[in-house]
């Protein structure tokens, strides 16, 4: 599900939130980079306002596994 696109050093950088069986997830597209992370929590919510957070903090597919991370040690 689409959430939202900003501009990210003159790049349109677009956020996903994923839905899959082992739980949300999600996606940042910029470009041709591309990076997802799967089964973050059971709730969509949750990962919801993370995925807002990474927009809002114009976060990159390349630096998505550790913010990812570092969110859910949070």
């Amino acid at each position: 599900m689409f959430i939202g696109e900003t501009e990210v050093l003159g790049e349109k950088t677009c956020y996903y939130l994923l839905d899959g069986t082992g739980g949300y997830g999600v996606e940042i597209i910029r470009g041709d980079e591309r990076s997802h992370v799967h089964g973050l929590a059971v709730s969509g919510d949750r990962v919801w306002r993370l995925v807002e957070l990474l927009l809002r903090c114009a976060v990159t597919p390349v630096t998505l596994r550790d913010v990812a991370e570092d969110w859910l040690i949070c």
